[in-house]
């Protein structure tokens, strides 16, 4: 059977005899230096200036557009220790999150500050060269639309190169594969189909990545499709808007478009978004110690077995603590790894379509944040800020914390001895002070309710 190369990455290199000697010169040089494994957003960028994009940052994973070093060599950031072994062996070996090397980085300087490190960045491959007087670079962040297309027809380019971002979701949300599924879906067979790990981080530097990638594809025209996130310059901006909405508030039924394009790849992202009937929740829960967060995620997680035709799993703070965070203190980092382990195991809940009630303290909004993006990856959450007063929990302290916590016994207590970040995002927030918990489980379901992701009880209209 013949393969459809058009489906496959381009990566041909024309100068690949020169480049495999200074691959084996950089790595070489690099054997003996430590091994680091940055996050996944400075990951994509190494790998993408591996494939000989420039990339328009100071140091690799910023947010924001920066003067980059000399031609062929990058910063990364490093901790001091990195920093100290590195300089000493005189090379770095990059890594993804199994220790598998993916770079190296040789002649090392490093700044004043010695947050990031500068080095020599073997280019292990080039991007395909343009083999015609002009080529546009669809660099897509959303599915095509009927108008996109006209709008490339109407360039009448010798080709057309659309390039597929790998390296994590888009600003709007949706993944990297499931953009690539709606991609392929449609795309008409004459365009050259480029996957490549462009990792967004939806600010300004995005339009200086696209540029950048269009700059060393040898391109002569750059058309971005550009997400809901974004201000909307073409029609097919608004269309993908209007689609993305819909998606996203469909209740019972699946979502339609009048868009030819749209309307073929809404199967893909309806299995993305189902309805929220069906869709993957995750209810969570925030407050203080004391403050009824507990007595309300049991009691709503009873109510949803009994009301919902979908599995419901309750992450309590405590029974976390015991079963899967047992081995962590109670100090920033410890408390912010903890929210995150819920958070995953929250989000792998929602992926498969079950319900998650999860009821941490939550202090920091770091953390919260971090399980939101986890969430809304795969399904919707919910934040419930119960926001009982301070006075009201240390008067009600069930477990005797507030008075170990004054008298110092208990150290780092939030509210007392350590922060908490009151949640500005907050879909709900209760206070228990005022309201049985009769009264705040009502309004956590008349919310669901309203919102599709929970039918009305017999005899409620």
């Amino acid at each position: 059977m013949l393969e459809d190369i058009r489906r496959t990455p381009l990566l041909v290199d024309p100068r690949g005899a020169e480049r495999a000697e200074s691959a084996a010169t950089g790595q070489t040089a690099a054997r003996v230096g430590p091994t680091v494994c940055p996050c996944d957003r400075v990951l994509a960028d190494v790998r993408l200036a591996m494939l000989g994009v420039r990339l328009p940052l100071a140091v690799l994973g910023d947010d924001v557009e920066g003067e980059p070093p000399s031609a062929g060599r990058v910063r990364i950031p490093v901790t001091a220790d990195e920093l100290d072994r590195a300089l000493v062996a005189g090379g770095l070996i990059i890594a993804d999150c199994e220790s598998t090397p993916v770079g190296s980085l040789a002649d090392l300087s490093t700044g004043p500050d010695g947050e990031w490190v500068e080095g020599h960045l073997v280019v292990a491959s080039a991007l395909p060269l343009r083999q015609g007087e002009s080529r546009v670079v669809v660099v897509a962040e959303r599915p095509l639309t009927e108008p996109d297309l006209q709008h490339l027809r109407k360039l009448d380019s010798d080709e057309v190169v659309l390039v597929v971002p790998t390296a994590g979701p888009t600003p709007d949300g949706l993944p990297a594969a499931v953009l690539r599924q709606c991609l392929e879906a449609v795309a008409p067979a004459e365009f050259t189909l480029l996957p490549l790990p462009i990792s967004w981080r939806g600010t300004a530097v995005d339009d200086a990545l696209a540029s950048a990638v269009t700059t060393a594809l040898d391109g002569t025209h750059l058309f971005r499709t550009r997400p809901a996130t974004e201000v909307h310059r073409h029609a097919g901006d608004l269309l993908w808007v209007d689609a993305l909405e819909r998606v996203q508030a469909a209740r019972k039924t699946p979502a339609t478009n009048p868009d030819e394009l749209l309307a073929k790849v809404l199967p893909v992202l309806t299995r993305w978004r189902p309805p929220r009937h069906s869709r993957g929740l995750v209810v969570f829960f925030t407050g203080l110690s004391g403050s009824g967060k507990s007595t309300l995620a049991k009691a709503l997680a009873d109510h949803l077995a009994a009301q919902a035709d979908r599995t419901v799993t309750l992450l309590d703070g405590d029974v976390v603590r015991r079963m899967l965070s047992s081995g962590l203190g109670f100090d920033r980092a410890g408390r912010d790894l903890n929210v995150r382990r819920i958070g995953f195991v929250a989000a792998e809940v929602a992926r498969h379509g079950g319900i998650a009630v999860c009821a941490p303290i939550a202090p920091y909004d770091e953390s919260r944040a971090a399980v939101r993006e986890m969430v809304e990856a795969v399904g919707d959450l919910v934040l419930i800020h119960v926001a009982t007063p301070l006075a009201e929990c240390e008067r009600r302290d069930v477990k005797g914390l507030y008075r170990k916590a004054r008298a110092g016994v208990v150290t780092q207590f939030t509210g007392i001895s350590d922060p908490y970040d009151e949640p500005m995002d907050a879909e709900i927030r209760i206070d228990t002070s005022g309201t049985s918990p009769a009264e705040s489980l009502a309004v956590i379901t008349d919310y669901l309710v309203k919102g599709g992701w929970l039918a009305r009880g017999p005899g409620k209209g």
